[in-house]
């Protein structure tokens, strides 16, 4: 329901972010304890790397770490016994990005575009089934920020998904938001040789 409500309010042009410093290893320590129960119980290790020189970038966090729960939960939603689930947060030009991978099944290339659409619920190779909603939030939320998403993966490669927000905090006004069609989102298909 607060998916449906979130997207809702940034359909409408309504959405407010409360821009503020934001430490990313905090954030990420505040998303992963939302989901520390479920890591335990599948036995999934959680692999987090923050590049030297990565400390604070001013965005809304509580947006933030909602992103990164989402991601975080997919994430372990795909993977199997044993596997291990990696964060990595580094600094790209202007931008700090938190990439989220998985070892799971992998998506084929031909559903790759889909999968940030709304209600569109990826079941395959998952133990739980969702509304559709989290990615979609998560990508209206990156790029309300002025962010943006990306994905990797290939079937039996796992998935990787990157989100990327300004370092400096820039936000899309909420007028500009409601005006604009969303981005598409850029898939980029893994070669089959790939580790």
């Amino acid at each position: 329901i607060n998916d449906i409500l979130d997207l809702a309010t940034i359909d409408a042009g309504g959405f407010e972010l409360k821009l503020a410093p934001v430490q990313a290893a905090a954030i990420i320590d505040a998303a992963a304890q939302g989901v520390r129960e479920r890591l335990n119980r599948a036995k999934l290790k959680l692999d987090v790397r923050i590049a030297h020189g990565v400390d604070s970038f001013v965005a809304d966090e509580n947006r933030v770490k909602q992103v990164l729960y989402n991601l975080l939960s997919n994430a372990i939603g795909f993977s199997e016994v044993g596997d291990t689930v990696t964060v990595v947060c580094e600094r790209e030009g202007g931008m700090i990005a938190f990439t989220v991978r998985d070892q799971g099944a992998g998506i084929p290339e031909e559903h790759q575009r889909r999968v940030f659409e709304r209600f569109e619920s990826r079941t395959q190779g998952s133990k739980h089934r969702g509304a559709g909603l989290g990615l979609a939030l998560v990508k209206s939320l990156v790029e309300i920020h002025g962010g943006d998403v990306t994905l990797v993966s290939a079937p039996g490669k796992g998935t990787e998904v990157r989100v990327r927000f300004p370092e400096a905090g820039v936000p899309v006004a909420p007028a500009q938001t409601a005006s604009r069609r969303p981005a598409p989102l850029r898939a980029k298909p893994r070669r089959s040789d790939a580790a």
